[in-house]
């Protein structure tokens, strides 16, 4: 089985160093922590990875970062990543960025800077379950829809078949 990948972005060094070694020490066993200093880096990374046929599991991303705010980042991820699952930490009271994410990437839950590492655990731990429970979801769906299109086409053969009989041709 494939590692999943989480992603941190923050344009602070001391919030990823911290956030890649609490991750890591919790989640590194069946994940790929990776990090990036801006939205531009982050998208190489998802890029990057869904070139390979990974898809990234989950970003946490700040809000407030220089070229690129956190709303916008994750705007853009949700584009090119809809089934990634997307946080936001964010230690502004406008909720402008959150209500963005909310309704244009799907976001899945924000934590107030500076997050308590237990909050961001569980918060994480959940976002997994969720990111995992949706691709074996999607997974059943097609499986479903593949044994619906051959069940259709055995169908429309024997109704063929049937019509041939009713006109007296074998």
């Amino acid at each position: 089985m494939n590692k999943g990948v989480i992603l941190c972005v923050d344009d602070d060094s001391t919030v990823l160093n911290a956030l890649r070694l609490l991750l890591g020490k919790i989640f590194g066993g069946e994940n790929i922590i990776e990090i990036a200093e801006s939205g531009e880096e982050a998208l190489e990374i998802v890029e990057e990875y869904g070139a390979e046929g990974t898809t990234v599991s989950v970003i946490v991303s700040d809000y407030i970062m220089p070229h690129m705010r956190g709303d916008a980042l994750l705007v853009a991820l949700h584009e090119r990543s809809p089934d990634t699952v997307k946080i936001m930490l964010t230690g502004q009271s406008d909720l402008e960025g959150v209500k963005k994410a909310i309704n244009h990437a799907n976001l899945y839950r924000f934590l107030e800077k500076p997050f308590n590492n237990a909050d961001l655990v569980l918060t994480l731990r959940s976002a997994l379950q969720a990111f995992h429970q949706e691709a074996k979801l999607r997974k059943e769906i097609l499986q479903l829809q593949q044994e619906l299109a051959a069940s259709t086409a055995a169908l429309q053969a024997k109704e063929h078949e049937l019509a041939q009989l009713r006109a007296g041709r074998p």
